[in-house]
């Protein structure tokens, strides 16, 4: 295991900020109404001039990806289109959560969150849907919390697909597992269905170590790390959060195990992209982030509509390795 002094543990955090978030300026926070967003249709279903983009991490690129597709899809319906985000590396859900509230006090007649921790926003989603604001979940949530529908990867699906692209090469693998938390739905199911397809497809499969970061990327080498000195046995790394893949190349090349751990996670953003291309990612899953944008636009629309929407739109799940991954 490589030892490091303080300073050098102090310049690699320094470093690790642009490595490991592609810097994004925050989406502006302009305001979300012009005063006609409890105008109803003859049917009774309240009118949409101005739909919001709660943006939980715009330092994420795959979550700007969704604002821009959200946006293009927005004005094409004829509406206004606001975005607005949380600065910095670390997920706030009390800052997103804040950000619905003022959205709510200015107006928006339709919400696109992305609840982490779905019980956290459960209480201002229903606050929401009183008002008679529309709600989609983006790849985040549980209708039972009160948004409408989720738009997004089915997770247990996105979870067994991963699975599959490690097992393929790696059968016998020991995973640890890195997550937001335990009350991350999506990360949780993500998990729940790699377990399952590996119990019934890859017995030699084992997992070694589970932990979170409870959204901080800052984090992660450190936690990482742990999980490699702790259990040497480790041979493979899946985080659902797509935000720690850096971290990820990052403990493991310090820990002397890059030709021995195999590391996958989510997301084709254009460092994920490199890293793959380079050896140091195994495989990603994509989950279709501009997809995302633009059908949470759509089932708002067929909301206003007063159509039965499902309480999930599936963007579908996909694995790709170096040899698979799409031109750019």
């Amino acid at each position: 295991m490589t030892h490091m002094t303080h300073a050098a543990r102090t310049t690699r955090r320094a470093r690790l900020a642009p490595i490991a978030l592609v810097t994004a300026g925050l989406l502006a926070a302009s305001a979300c109404g012009d005063g006609g967003g409890s105008s109803s249709t003859s049917s009774g279903h309240r009118k949409v001039k101005t739909i919001t983009y709660v943006n939980p991490l715009p330092s994420y690129p795959d979550f700007n990806i969704a604002g821009k597709c959200f946006e293009a899809e927005a004005r094409k319906q004829g509406w206004k289109p606001v975005q607005v985000g949380i600065s910095g590396t670390a997920v706030d859900n009390q800052g997103s959560i804040n950000q619905i509230t003022q959205a709510l006090a200015s107006g928006t007649d339709a919400l696109v969150v992305v609840p982490v921790v779905d019980k956290l926003f459960t209480p201002v989603i229903k606050q929401a849907r009183g008002k008679g604001v529309y709600v989609v979940g983006l790849n985040a949530g549980d209708a039972n919390t009160g948004q409408q529908t989720q738009v997004g990867t089915v997770h247990r699906r996105m979870g067994a697909v991963m699975a599959d692209g490690l097992g393929a090469k790696y059968p016998d693998a020991r995973v640890a597992f890195l997550s937001v938390s335990a009350g991350t739905v999506s990360h949780a199911d993500q998990i729940a269905g790699f377990k399952a397809q590996a119990a019934a497809k890859y017995p030699g499969m084992k997992f070694v170590a589970n932990e979170y970061d409870n959204g901080d990327a800052t984090k992660d080498v450190d936690i990482i790390g742990n999980m490699l000195t702790a259990h040497p046995d480790i041979t493979a790394i899946f985080t659902p959060a797509g935000a720690a893949l850096p971290a990820a190349i990052t403990a493991v090349r310090e820990h002397g195990m890059s030709d021995k751990v195999a590391i996958v996670g989510l997301d084709l953003t254009d460092d994920h992209r490199k890293a793959v291309e380079q050896g140091q990612i195994h495989g990603l899953g994509i989950q279709g982030w501009c997809e995302m944008g633009t059908r949470s636009v759509q089932a708002v629309r067929d909301l206003e509509q007063g159509k039965a929407i499902p309480p999930n739109i599936d963007t579908g799940a996909t694995f790709v390795t170096k040899e698979t991954l799409p031109a750019q």
